[in-house]
């Protein structure tokens, strides 16, 4: 048998064996199987303190994008939870119950298909802090398993 055939064979037996055992990953939540369900969250670099031309911030817009196991963008259930850490204000945590299909669809952005929060300072911080507002962004799946995620919002400097 000349060398081609056997490499042949040898190729067409790997790539049989391999093509039968394929098994698909599925995401788990709650006990169900989904496809493509959220696997990971980030806190997305949209995310900013609004800033007005006097140097006033007004607040905050938080963009938390979710991503499935391939790495596209998607849709989750379950809460999130945003909490800030901004000079002089108290009242900046705020809670999504994400399973209540009105509050999912009103905090989903389709554009960037991220969820987008936007957080008003009451009153309106006089000037942007240095080194930024501290965020904090927990995913609590409907499994009950939360995820933390940390960053520094800070304003666009469109300068």
């Amino acid at each position: 048998m000349n060398m081609f055939r056997r490499l042949y064979l040898v190729s067409a037996c790997i790539t049989m064996l391999v093509g039968c055992d394929f098994v698909p990953q599925h995401t788990t939540k709650g006990g169900v199987d989904f496809p493509y369900g959220p696997e990971t969250f980030q806190i997305h670099l949209l995310s900013r303190l609004e800033s007005s031309p006097e140097g006033q911030v007004p607040g905050a817009i938080v963009c938390v994008e979710f991503d499935d196991r391939d790495g596209q963008a998607t849709r989750a259930t379950g809460l999130l939870e945003i909490k800030m850490t901004a000079p002089d204000q108290t009242g900046l945590e705020r809670a999504f119950d994400l399973n209540n299909l009105e509050i999912n669809k009103d905090v989903w952005n389709r554009t960037t298909r991220m969820y987008q929060v936007i957080i008003p300072f009451d009153p309106a911080l006089k000037r942007v802090p240095d080194g930024g507002i501290p965020i904090q962004v927990i995913w609590t799946s409907i499994d009950g398993k939360p995820i933390m995620e940390q960053g520094i919002l800070r304003a666009l400097n469109l300068k």
